[in-house]
């Protein structure tokens, strides 16, 4: 069965998406940036005025509202909820793991049975990932329904989707280019390695109890799109 397995993985290794593909997915990805740049903006012409320093004096008192900086703990459901939104990013990178999944035959069983499913269901829906995208960034921000540990993993999920662009480019340029497998597999391995570690760490720092807020760039972009509270 593995051997099965391995073979129709071994047929379907082109690791980037076809054109028709490629195509919707940048579109999604820079309707969704225009929408987050919006947002941003909007945010920050909708920003409190800065409090004088003579009111700061005043109001020497502490308060209990978690400020940015005070939820480094993830706690309780919340170290559960807070993994869910990683399976964006996990569905979109799949196809970057083609060359491993064909090496190494149970990790492409295992991606079969568990990632392929999904795959299948996320693609029927017409705008899949524009709509799950959506729900992550517009419909979390400034949910405070939701604890800041879930808001934050929708924001930086979301980011570390957007940030496969970049691959997916490099990957539609070379569409019908004659590239040696000596380099496109350890390319396409590279990308499938660099976002799945950063996945991996966020539901792993998740499920402990930490805040993933340490992948450069990108945690600090969901750190500033979820806000103070």
């Amino acid at each position: 069965l593995l051997t099965t397995d391995a073979s129709y993985l071994a047929d379907n290794l082109p690791p980037f998406t076809s054109c028709s593909q490629l195509l919707s997915t940048m579109f999604n990805r820079l309707v969704i940036g225009v929408l987050l740049l919006g947002a941003q903006l909007s945010a920050a012409f909708m920003a409190p005025a800065p409090i004088s320093s003579a009111c700061q004096r005043r109001s020497s008192t502490k308060t209990d509202l978690p400020m940015w900086g005070n939820d480094d703990n993830v706690e309780g459901a919340d170290r559960f909820k807070s993994c869910i939104p990683y399976i964006l990013p996990i569905l979109d990178v799949d196809h970057f793991g083609s060359y491993l999944f064909s090496r190494i035959p149970p990790l492409g069983m295992l991606d079969y049975v568990l990632i392929r499913p999904l795959e299948n269901v996320y693609e029927a829906v017409p705008f899949g990932s524009l709509i799950f995208f959506l729900l992550l960034t517009i419909g979390t921000r400034g949910n405070t329904n939701m604890s800041r540990s879930v808001r934050f993993s929708a924001q930086q999920a979301a980011m570390i989707d957007v940030a496969l662009i970049f691959p997916e480019l490099i990957g539609g340029a070379m569409d019908g280019v004659d590239v040696p497998r000596a380099v496109m597999e350890p390319a396409s391995n590279f990308v499938y390695y660099t976002y799945m570690g950063m996945v991996i760490y966020s539901i792993y720092s998740n499920l402990s109890g930490q805040k993933p807020n340490q992948i450069p760039w990108i945690s600090q972009y969901a750190e500033t799109s979820v806000g103070p509270f």
